[in-house]
């Protein structure tokens, strides 16, 4: 189901864009890109599964009715299991760091990279994501100082509106922590909430020069 939800999501934004004449045809090719090696590993590890769940070899069978039961229940009670569990089974784990619309100049001295998925926290209180919910890119610029760059980001909406949305967002110790820096610093997010590039320059001309080398936009 995870997996499908990001197949769909994956394709929809990118076939929106270009059915709006925001972007060209290939944009599409990224689609497979970015998520055919997904599905093959699915498929590698549905069939393991599968093949634990309903085996007939007894050492199958022993490590299923026997061994499995009394410590899986133990196991996840612990915090590490419990984190890389949950990214792998609700696919938010997945990147695009190799994709050809990560853009990683600029991220080399960050903890997260281009192709990443959003890491959550939370803002006043509330999840990061709440305020991501429109199907567009996201601007986030990140500052310990509020408004510090409010006409940019000002310049950055006005020619991109419909396309962009601008959030300013508190540089506090615990996205200091995510992203490995106490500087301020921007990025884009895709409408997939992946991250396309980080930068610490605050100017339209970084999302132009973004979506035309790498979106096809015109």
């Amino acid at each position: 189901m995870n997996t499908g939800i990001q197949d769909a999501y994956n394709l929809a934004w990118k076939l929106a864009l270009v059915i709006r004449g925001h972007a060209n045809g290939r944009l599409l090719k990224t689609y497979n890109e970015e998520r055919l090696e997904n599905a093959k590993h699915l498929l590698r590890t549905t069939d393991r599964m599968f093949e634990f769940a309903a085996g007939t070899d007894w050492l199958l069978e022993f490590l299923r009715t026997t061994v499995l039961p009394p410590i899986a229940g133990y196991i996840l009670h612990f915090d590490p299991v419990r984190k890389l569990f949950f990214p792998l089974v609700s696919q938010i784990g997945i990147n695009y760091r190799h994709s050809s619309l990560s853009q990683h100049e600029g991220d080399e001295n960050f903890e997260v990279k281009a192709g990443d998925r959003m890491p959550y926290l939370l803002i006043n209180g509330k999840s990061v994501f709440d305020q991501l919910r429109e199907p567009k890119f996201h601007w986030l610029a990140f500052s310990s100082t509020p408004n510090a760059g409010q006409t940019s980001m000002t310049e950055i909406e006005r020619p991109y509106a419909d396309l962009v949305d601008v959030n300013e967002i508190s540089l506090n110790p615990k996205v200091a922590e995510l992203f490995g820096t106490k500087e301020p610093f921007n990025l884009l997010l895709r409408p997939d909430n992946h991250i396309a590039f980080i930068s610490t320059v605050t100017s339209p001309d970084v999302i132009s020069d973004y979506l035309d080398r790498f979106v096809g936009y015109h």
